[in-house]
């Protein structure tokens, strides 16, 4: 009786311990060469004045690292754990013994998450003292800590919840696979959907922010994401940013969440079901319609793109649909483990079809305002425009309220501008991309700049923040003051150095260049590349920027002219691509 009410079972965490030791031996292991042993042995070999930096190196790592080594340390370990759901014999063996099946759960659970807990805190310690003798970096060693815990107590409780319900090996690791990337597919293929049938549409993975749906929904990437932020975030007192914190926070309550569903399911599941593909029976139409959608719709567009391409809707349809057939088919033989499906599955096949054929029929209306979509000065945290003038041209980015508001009328114009013409639009220009940073999401969008485009979106092109990103790369808007050193590069000439005083004069003139540029004109937009590159910034490299000439920096050119930099500003331009610039913006 006292076995079945104990919170847990002694034997039974023997026998998993017995079982599991050398894969927590191993996880163990390979921290402590991460940590301790690279600490003692970087440290032994650095000069004292280095201690810090490389201590702070080492354990922005660690953190990092942590994401993929407690991803496949979660699964592993509960499949280790819960491998006899996959063995009818098994299951049904353990689930005699005189113990509750919450106290089994409970077991499996305090042994995966108890002997990782234990290496960690074992790791930790170890780093604490190897860092004894140069300053303990007491916030990154816990930020370590934290952040390996609850990464991989999310993973464990992931992977504890596919094996629950699936009864087949195969089956757990492409549920696990399936969990942690379907949100990023579906998005992937929406964005390629969205691609083929709008012009002018931009967004892709790439320009995914931290609080995307997609990217909370994709778990490892979120928290790779917030790891590289705190790899990025300078002070030592706050090793890791608020965000970081916040993910993993979040994901933590959703771990706890994840075993406190699985611990229930565990508790309801059938032992005959163990073998089986899928555990639970309602689970196998959400499968099969989910592998059907996604397998259809990305192999259709392979498919349909080496027949003739993506943009033949006929084929494009044939393909997708033809796929989410066999995609839906193949799923249900596999969870039935028989060919003997259709009788039951027609149905669902038409329906497939009905779907597949109005989902992309909607997302080439825009019944869903993908390609319409503008969003509101409130609703932009930050906005950038980039047109890739030349190999080393910096894109115009900004949060100052009017200069969002002239970009946001700029695409107005690009847009009517496409409603218009149609396929027409697309032609020779200049690529211009707009892109918005919103709360949540992020919003971009490419078109291509013209002549006759240029007068209609004049607004934009005349801020601030615009032209300075024509002549000059910096990450904030420094005063003339704050430069006291520089050097500049002639293209096959050794580099020379700047004083303050003509660095100060350069960063001046550039921006008198800057705010009296005459933003109609054409040649403005050609894209030509500059024989001598200028680098300017403070003493400690703080502050920073670097200058791209055109023939409108009159005022630069003639103080390298008069500096005896350039003999001519004519001839330190080089145009490139010339048949293309012959073309551009005509």
């Amino acid at each position: 009786m006292l076995l079945t009410r104990s919170f847990y079972n002694p034997a039974l965490l023997r026998s998993d311990l017995r079982r599991c030791w050398p894969l927590l031996g191993g996880y163990t292991l390979l921290w402590l060469l991460i940590l301790p042993l690279h600490l003692w042995r970087r440290l032994a070999d650095e000069a004292p004045e280095f201690y810090q930096s490389t201590i702070q190196r080492i354990l922005q790592g660690a953190v990092s690292a942590s994401v993929w080594i407690n991803l496949f340390a979660g699964i592993v370990l509960a499949a280790s754990l819960f491998f006899y759901l996959s063995n009818a014999r098994a299951t049904c063996g353990l689930h005699s013994f005189p113990m509750s099946r919450g106290c089994q759960f409970r077991t499996h659970v305090l042994c995966g998450a108890g002997g990782v807990a234990l290496g960690n805190v074992l790791v930790f310690l170890l780093a604490v003292l190897a860092q004894s003798g140069s300053g303990v970096q007491w916030g990154g060693s816990l930020s370590w800590l934290a952040a390996s815990l609850l990464t991989f107590l999310l993973f464990f409780a992931l992977g504890i919840l596919c094996c629950v319900l699936t009864g087949w090996i195969p089956a757990v690791l492409v549920a696990f696979g399936g969990l942690n990337c379907v949100a990023l597919l579906a998005r992937l293929l929406i964005n390629a959907l969205c691609s083929i049938f709008y012009p002018s549409y931009n967004d892709n993975i790439f320009y995914m922010g931290l609080n995307d749906t997609a990217t909370w929904l994709t778990p490892v990437l979120r928290l790779k994401m917030s790891c590289s932020e705190v790899a990025l975030y300078k002070e030592s007192d706050n090793f890791m940013s608020p965000d970081a914190w916040k993910t993993l926070l979040v994901y933590g309550l959703v771990a706890v969440a994840l075993l406190v569903g699985s611990y229930f399911l565990y508790r309801i599941r059938r032992s005959e079901r163990s073998g089986d593909t899928l555990a639970f029976k309602p689970l196998q139409p959400v499968v099969r319609w989910v592998v059907a959608l996604l397998g259809g719709a990305g192999l259709g567009l392979v498919f349909a793109e080496l027949f003739s391409g993506t943009r033949e809707l006929p084929v494009l349809l044939s393909c997708m649909v033809g796929l989410g057939l066999v995609c839906m088919i193949g799923s249900q033989m596999l969870i039935a483990k028989t060919p003997r499906i259709f009788k039951k599955l027609w149905p669902e096949l038409i329906a497939l079809c009905v779907v597949i054929v109005g989902i992309t029929l909607c997302i080439k209306a825009d019944v869903f305002g993908y390609e319409s979509r503008i969003p509101s000065v409130e609703q932009v945290v930050d906005a950038k425009v980039n047109m890739n003038l030349n190999y080393k041209s910096g894109p115009c980015v900004t949060r100052d309220p009017e200069e969002i508001a002239a970009i946001i009328e700029a695409h107005k114009y690009f847009q009517q501008r496409e409603r218009e013409e149609g396929e027409n639009a697309a032609g020779y220009g200049r690529p211009i991309t707009l892109t918005y940073f919103l709360e949540s999401s992020t919003l971009s969008r490419r078109y291509d700049l013209r002549q006759e485009d240029v007068k209609h979106i004049l607004p934009m092109l005349e801020t601030e923040s615009f032209r300075r990103s024509l002549v000059m790369l910096t990450s904030e808007n420094p005063s003339v003051s704050d430069f006291r050193t520089g050097y500049y590069n002639l293209w096959g000439g050794a580099q020379q150095e700047l004083t303050a005083q003509q660095s100060q004069a350069l960063y001046k003139a550039i921006t008198d260049d800057a705010a009296h540029m005459d933003m109609t004109a054409i040649d403005l937009y050609q894209g030509e590349q500059c024989k001598v590159d200028i680098y300017l910034q403070n003493l400690d490299g703080s502050v920073y920027a670097e200058l791209y000439l055109n023939t409108h920096c009159t005022r630069t050119l003639q103080l390298l002219q008069e500096w005896g930099i350039i003999e001519s500003p004519e001839d330190i331009f080089l145009a490139y691509n010339e048949d293309y610039d012959a073309q551009m913006l005509n």
